[in-house]
């Protein structure tokens, strides 16, 4: 079933070579945000001390995970492909509830750090930047766990995806904001001050802004972020969990 995976390395397969500019200002990014973890801290997410920058954000990023990972326990889900895994630790939470992940990403220093937390026997780590080299009618699920906001959501995108689930399969974003579009020329100037701010303005041309618009017509919404709801308990998801199913 498996003879796509090719050319393992520390771990990881390598369909294509890593993006090295992509993660070159990724993990610039990530730095200065203290975002790079230690291989420790790595296999303790989504838990993180108190005193931690960001401890806010995973307490919110728990709340997704939990639904989520009840979600595809209850559908007795087979194979999940996640697109966007940085260093595994979505991968390694859903695994206990599905038959098998594919976790893929398009950097080396991550897939690498992930394969070394997480050598699960129901896990295969991969590197590709070509969705082309991904089987047909192979996934239950593919999911976008906050890297959705990395693609730009083309007809061929779409058709990709859809091209890879089975007959059944589903299509999950989850933590990744999508905006109408008349609030989108403001969210592109944020993004471009903050990133100046940094210094990694460079950076802002893989981030992308979605509308609504993007999406298939048949998408569902199986969460939807409430604000006052969010001012009631703080830990609530700011973003939509998005659901599409496969299409003809």
């Amino acid at each position: 079933m498996n003879d796509w995976l090719v050319n393992n390395e520390n771990g990881v397969y390598y369909l294509t070579p890593p993006s090295s500019e992509f993660e070159g200002l990724y993990n610039a990014v990530r730095s200065l945000e203290s975002r790079m973890h230690t291989d420790e801290t790595v296999l303790l997410l989504p838990h993180l001390a108190k005193k931690h920058p960001h401890n806010n954000e995973w307490e919110k990023r728990k709340s997704t995970t939990h639904r989520f990972s009840q979600y595809i326990k209850e559908k007795k889900t087979g194979n999940v492909l996640e697109i966007g895994c940085g260093n595994g630790w979505f991968s390694n939470i859903i695994a206990s509830h599905c038959t098998h992940v594919f976790a893929l990403d398009v950097g080396r220093e991550e897939l690498e750090q992930a394969a070394r937390c997480f050598p699960s026997r129901n896990i295969d780590f991969i590197c590709s930047t070509d969705w082309s080299k991904l089987p047909d009618n192979t996934f239950d699920c593919i999911v976008f766990n906050a890297s959705m906001q990395y693609f730009d959501l083309t007809p061929e995108f779409w058709k990709q995806l859809n091209r890879c689930l089975t007959s059944h399969g589903e299509i999950h974003i989850l933590d990744t904001p999508f905006y109408d579009k008349d609030k989108i020329e403001g969210a592109k100037n944020r993004s471009l001050s903050y990133f100046s701010k940094i210094g990694v303005e460079k950076a802002n041309s893989y981030y992308k802004h979605l509308p609504w618009s993007d999406l298939p017509i048949h998408f569902e919404l199986m969460y939807t972020p409430n604000k006052w709801l969010q001012k009631l308990n703080t830990k609530r998801s700011p973003f939509p969990w998005i659901r599409i199913h496969k299409f003809v």
